[in-house]
Order: structure tokens, then C-alpha cells, then sequence
């Protein structure tokens, strides 16, 4: 009686200890825990009384329809645990099957060469289940959510669902799909492989896509620096035309007659000369640019600005990539002062060192915020992630491709950022 009843809802207790496997690392609905409470059991209850009433499999509409309903079962269930769309549900439920399905090929692999043993199969399931969790379930999500493409999931689907059906063929006993016990064997091993395969695949795909955006998010963040370093080179070279007109102006000055007109005057020629209190000459063209404007940015919002740089052995780089690795650098040290509430610490120091053959760059700043690290670089706090955050990247990729080393300190509230480059010879 016992073991009737688990031959009937057996299939279906698989089906969803595999759901439940690719569940913990994505986001979940409200009330998931009621959810899956209420909805396992109940689809367990159902699928004894349909496998009572189904017993004869035939080939056919029915017969596919019988084995339909459990994909479409483990689909709706997903969907009705996890916070995904359908198309996401899908795909886990499909990546649930396959798991599923080599813990089955395992089980039957070892049944035709040792026997049906009880125990033996509630290893291999209990096994296969726990090693897929490591090596596939748990990675395939990013951030708790699953990103799936149609055209990446089409061919993923199709040939799950051919091995399926084919295994299905197979255990039915119909006329015509008989084997002997070798060339079942042979079979379920290639059956279990292409499902492991295909997840395999989907496991490195996701890789890959995580790396494009990343890669595509620091190509976006390099491009905006080098499209406001052409815009500051020009406005640097409109105040220094500006201050070339100056001694025109002050010749002007000298025949003007009314006094409050020769004050305000005289008060827009000394404003336009403090431009050149934040001027630096570093030695190298690109960073003297990036310093100036950045220099103008915190007089402009009372920032204090300490800068002590030698820029002269900086030559071998690119002036894009210079600029873009202290614009980025100096704009997340502007960001992350005006947040402070005192403004007494809203302080920036820049140092740049030659020493021997290495090149010292140091950025520090206060900062109040609780940061989070990711892979040694601190997570952006701005709301949107989109375009945020690959500034702190794009300066570890523009010093790696130098052969330099940045890291990163933050302690008792003061954020340091150092790169170190090697002068090549």
C-alpha cells in the first residue's frame, strides 16, 4: 500500500524538491513560505488521484498531455513562489526538470547494474540534488533575480524537452522502444549528459553576460570621462584666451570714470583671475586638465583642496586614460564629501610620488555612509545601478592595463584610494 502510493506521487516529489533547489537564491513572493506550504501538498494530493485514474499509458494526445501536466505544474508552481516573470519561471522550471532528470538516469543507471535498493536511490537523488545546487542553481541568479533571454532559451528548451519525451518513450514499455539492458545504460548515460550539458552551458553563459555588462558599464563610464575631458580642455582654453584679453580690459579700466562702474569692473576682472588659484602644473597636459576642473568643482562648492602631484613620468599613458582614471577617481571623492554633514571635513587630498620606478597616487577623502565591498571595490550607494558603479572598475581596468595594482581602505570614516603604476623603461 505504501509503496503504491509513492510509485503514484513519487515523480511529483521530485519535481518539486528540484523547484525548490533553484529557489533560495531568487527573490521570493510575499507570503512564500504559505505559498509553497499550501501549493506542494496540494499538487502531490492531485497527482496520486491522476496517476490512480492513469494507468495505461498509451501513445497519444493523452499520453503527452499526462506528461505535460507536470511541466506546466512545476512552471505555475515557481511562478507562484518566486517574485519572476513567466519567462523566468519557465526557466527555472526547465532547469528544476533537467536537474531532476539526471538524478533519474543516475537512479535507473544504477538500478540495471545493482538492483532496485531503497536506500541506495534515496542517496543518489538526495547526491545529484545537492551537487546541482552548488555547482548551477546557486549561480545562475544575479542579485536574486534570473535574466534569461528567448533566443538564449529557445534551444535550452528544445532539447530538454526532446530528452525528456525520449526518456519518457523509453520507460513506457511501448512497442518499439525496447532495448536491452547495455544499450539502455549506454542511453541514459548520453541522456543524463545532455542535461547536464545544457545547464552547464547556462551557467557559463550567464558568466559571460555578467562580464559583457560589467564590460559595457566600464566602456560607458570611460567614454564619459573622455567626452567631459574634450569639453573642459575647450573651456580651460576659452579662460585662457579670456585671461590673454586681460590686459585689454585693464587698460579699459584705467579711463573709466564712475566709480561703482570701474568697482564692478574691476571686481569681474579679479574673479576671472582666481580661476587660476585651482590651476596645477603637473607636468603632463591630461592631468594638469583633470585637476584644474576638478579644483574648480569643490572652490565652487567649498570643498577644500589639497593637491601635491608630480605628473611628469605619467607620459606613458594615454591622456584618455588618464583622465579618466582621476576623473573618476576625484568625482566619487566630490560625490562622497558633499554628503557630509560637517562641513569641516568636506576635504580632498590628491598626492602624486615618483618612487624609483613606481609611480604613488593617493586619493583621501572623508566619508559618513556604511560601504559595502564587492570583490575588494566598494558597491555603489547611488539608487541606480545602471551606469553607477563601474566608475571604481573602470579605474582598476585602466591600472591593470598599465600593470598597476589599485586598493582601497576605509577606516574610521576616512576612504583612501591607492594605485600604484610601474614606470616602464
Amino acid at each position: 500500500m505504501i509503496f503504491d502510493t509513492w510509485l503514484k506521487i513519487s515523480y511529483m516529489v521530485q519535481l518539486i524538491g528540484a523547484c525548490f533547489i533553484f529557489m533560495p537564491p531568487v527573490r521570493k513572493r510575499n507570503y512564500f513560505g504559505w505559498k509553497a506550504g499550501i501549493a506542494a501538498p496540494i499538487l502531490i494530493i492531485f497527482s496520486y488521484y491522476l496517476n490512480s485514474m492513469y494507468t495505461e499509458q498509451t501513445f497519444g494526445l493523452i499520453f503527452f498531455l499526462y506528461w505535460g501536466y507536470y511541466i506546466a505544474v512545476c512552471i505555475g508552481f515557481v511562478w507562484l513562489c518566486l517574485d519572476c516573470t513567466l519567462l523566468e519561471s519557465t526557466y527555472c522550471a526547465i532547469c528544476a526538470c533537467a536537474m531532476q532528470h539526471v538524478a533519474f538516469d543516475s537512479y535507473l543507471i544504477v538500478n540495471m547494474l545493482i538492483g532496485d535498493i531503497t536506500v541506495t536511490s534515496v542517496i543518489i537523488y538526495a547526491g545529484v540534488y545537492v551537487f546541482f545546487y552548488f555547482l548551477f542553481a546557486r549561480k545562475l541568479p544575479q542579485g536574486g533575480r534570473l535574466s534569461v533571454s528567448k533566443t538564449s532559451m529557445f534551444p535550452m528548451v528544445t532539447i530538454i524537452l526532446l530528452v525528456w519525451v525520449l526518456s519518457v518513450l523509453d520507460v513506457s514499455g511501448m512497442a518499439g522502444f525496447e532495448a536491452a539492458r547495455n544499450q539502455k545504460i549506454i542511453y541514459r548515460i548520453i541522456d543524463g549528459l545532455c542535461c547536464f550539458y545544457v545547464l552547464w552551458v547556462q551557467v557559463n553563459q550567464k558568466v559571460n553576460m555578467s562580464l559583457q555588462r560589467e564590460l559595457d558599464g566600464i566602456n560607458y563610464a570611460w567614454r564619459q570621462q573622455i567626452n567631459q575631458y574634450q569639453i573642459t580642455q575647450d573651456t580651460i582654453n576659452s579662460i585662457n584666451l579670456k585671461c590673454h584679453d586681460l590686459k585689454h580690459q585693464i587698460r579699459a579700466l584705467r579711463h573709466m570714470t564712475d566709480e561703482a562702474q570701474k568697482e564692478a569692473f574691476f571686481d569681474e576682472i579679479v574673479n576671472d583671475i582666481m580661476i587660476y588659484d585651482t590651476a596645477v602644473k603637473t607636468g603632463n597636459k591630461a592631468l594638469d586638465t583633470v585637476l584644474m576642473e576638478k579644483g574648480l568643482i569643490c572652490k565652487n562648492r567649498n570643498i577644500q583642496w589639497s593637491c601635491m602631484a608630480d605628473g611628469s613620468k605619467l607620459d606613458f599613458m594615454k591622456l584618455e586614460d588618464i583622465y579618466a582614471m582621476f576623473g573618476n577617481a576625484l568625482d566619487n571623492a566630490i560625490a562622497a564629501v558633499l554628503e557630509l554633514s560637517d562641513p569641516k571635513k568636506r576635504v580632498i587630498g590628491v598626492k602624486i610620488v615618483n618612487q624609483k620606478k613606481l609611480i604613488m597616487i593617493q586619493i583621501q577623502n572623508y566619508y559618513e555612509k556604511e560601504l559595502r565591498f564587492e570583490g575588494g571595490l566598494p558597491v555603489t550607494t547611488k539608487g541606480s545601478r545602471r551606469h553607477h558603479g563601474y566608475g571604481m572598475k573602470s579605474i582598476r581596468y585602466t591600472a591593470e592595463k598599465y600593470n598597476g595594482i589599485i586598493t582601497v581602505q576605509a577606516q574610521e570614516n576616512i576612504f583612501m584610494l591607492q594605485i600604484l603604476l610601474p614606470v616602464p623603461e
